[in-house]
């Protein structure tokens, strides 16, 4: 089979099943070729000029991919240059992440779009993790429920807007959320469509009906499920309940144990589809860096030992997590007993919502955008298009 790398020894966790004993070999051009059985492994079979992992019983996972993410380690896409993003790139694949969506707040046209065009400035130049779209958090948000969002910036369903935001991303645009209460949405739903932008609900005050009304004009996907949204009531279900109630919805959920409860986690998971919920962290520019004071787009917060951020003025509001999507499958995993599922929250899943369909699984034809943990969940290797990305110094 020509030049390549061979893993073996590897549990590989995949698609919601778990292969023991087993391993891959990915081909020189940086997919997946061939997965295998170690009873059934002869080296001989893909030449003499390959590499050889030995992961050791390790897990080897389909690389993470985080949807919704602000930033890390000090970075965020705050500005035109490619830099900030490229930055977050380099951090992330510490954690097992192999692609991202760099996430913008609510704010207004100019700032979104300067901030938008500094990301797909930095697509195709990433020496860590892929940028595989942009996701906008706004701006056509409910004020009621903007949480750590600048209610200034946040307007009425505008179809001008809304198209002056995609164009900036040149294509890259993939996810926004809308609060379905608001007038307008029905242009912005058709428009969406015929772009390929996915929207999800969230930031919304909206009640059981208008929440209904939003997934019957396409909105069938939820931001960061029960936070920042209209709570369930037993008369009014509102958007948490429209979200919880349909098994076809799919949502986000911060899986930190703080945002929301882990046994509110559980019963979400055990009462939906396999495919429909997505672990995201939601994290913000000083993940990773401690517990501290710092300001984020504009408000002072302080970072507790905990791991979630809170405003300064209010610790009663949430305004993001200090998660890295690792953990986040590490808890999912303890809380639930299921490992394979935990890992399809943060691979598969979000690779269907978006449509990747080249990522998110181990199968013969992927790309090897791949990460081998250990125990704790914490990252070993990581391989991107075949090639070691980071190696855990040892």
């Amino acid at each position: 089979m020509g030049t390549g790398t061979l893993i073996i020894n590897a549990r590989i966790i995949t698609s919601g099943k778990v292969l023991e004993d087993s391993g891959i070999f990915i081909n020189s051009q940086g997919r997946i070729a061939d997965v295998f059985g170690m009873p059934d492994y002869d080296r001989s079979r893909y030449g003499n000029d390959v590499s050889l992992l030995d992961v050791e019983g390790r897990m080897l996972c389909p690389g993470l991919l985080d949807t919704h993410i602000h930033g890390i380690a000090g970075y965020e896409p705050d500005c035109d240059a490619p830099e900030p993003t490229l930055e977050m790139s380099k951090a992330l694949v510490r954690f097992g992440v192999t692609g991202f969506l760099p996430t913008l707040y609510a704010g207004r046209e100019e700032k979104m779009k300067t901030e938008t065009r500094g990301i797909v400035k930095a697509m195709g130049h990433e020496t860590g993790a892929r940028i595989l779209g942009i996701n906008h958090e706004g701006p056509f948000l409910s004020p009621a429920k903007c949480g750590a969002q600048d209610p200034a910036s946040l307007v009425l369903p505008d179809a001008d807007i809304f198209n002056r935001l995609v164009e900036s991303g040149e294509g890259h645009v993939l996810a926004m959320t809308i609060a379905p209460e608001l007038e307008g949405l029905e242009k912005i739903t058709a428009i969406a469509r015929e772009k390929g932008v996915v929207l999800l609900m969230g930031h919304t005050n909206a009640t059981y009906e208008q929440a209904n009304n939003g997934k019957l004009l396409g909105i069938n996907h939820a931001t960061h499920l029960f936070n920042a949204m209209s709570p369930i009531n037993h008369k009014n279900p509102g958007v948490a309940g429209a979200v919880v109630f349909d098994p076809d919805m799919h949502c986000e959920i911060i899986a930190d144990g703080i945002h929301v409860h882990k046994d509110l986690v559980k019963h979400v998971i055990r009462s939906r589809k396999n495919g429909s919920v997505v672990l995201i962290t939601d994290s913000l520019r000083p993940t990773s860096l401690g517990p501290g004071r710092y300001t984020i787009n504009g408000d002072p917060v302080v970072l507790g030992e905990r791991g979630a951020f809170v405003m300064e003025r209010d610790p009663s509001i949430l305004c993001g997590s200090a998660l890295t999507l690792n953990m986040a499958v590490r808890n999912v995993a303890a809380w639930t007993g299921n490992t394979a599922l935990a890992v399809r929250m943060a691979t598969e899943n979000p690779a269907s919502v978006y449509g990747f369909r080249d990522l998110g699984a181990i199968a013969r034809g992927k790309l090897a955008d791949i990460a081998v943990f250990d125990d704790d969940f914490n990252a070993t290797e990581v391989f991107i298009g075949g090639k070691l990305a980071f190696r855990e110094e040892r």
